[in-house]
């Protein structure tokens, strides 16, 4: 039996990414910058965020911080792929606004 891959519009296959089996991170974001307690883990190349509010982001290492005027935006609701690099293991936020909510969903 094979298995065919989706395809975009030119015909070209989409690879598909699973889930991590670890499970998700949870972040709750302020506007005060804070990133995930728990280290992604090492064979994790590409984290999904998403957040329940607007919010600003950065990907580093244990002393990585996000600045609420240069880092990128997360929109909310809307799920964002970010390849992490050597040595990437966290994710930093800060809120635009009022407090909320993000997800850090690792990708296998």
């Amino acid at each position: 039996m094979s298995l065919l891959l989706p395809t975009d519009d030119n015909g070209h296959p989409i690879p598909v990414l699973g889930f991590d089996y670890r499970g998700t991170q949870k972040i709750l974001v302020t506007s005060v910058s804070t990133r995930n307690p728990n280290p992604i883990p090492d064979d994790i190349e590409l984290v999904t965020l998403i957040a329940t509010g607007p919010c600003r982001f950065e990907t580093g290492d244990a002393t990585v911080t996000a600045d609420p005027q240069t880092s990128p935006y997360l929109h909310p609701g809307q799920y964002v792929d970010v390849p992490l690099k050597a040595g990437e293991r966290h994710v930093a936020l800060i809120a635009e606004g009022a407090d909320c909510e993000a997800y850090i969903i690792g990708r296998i």
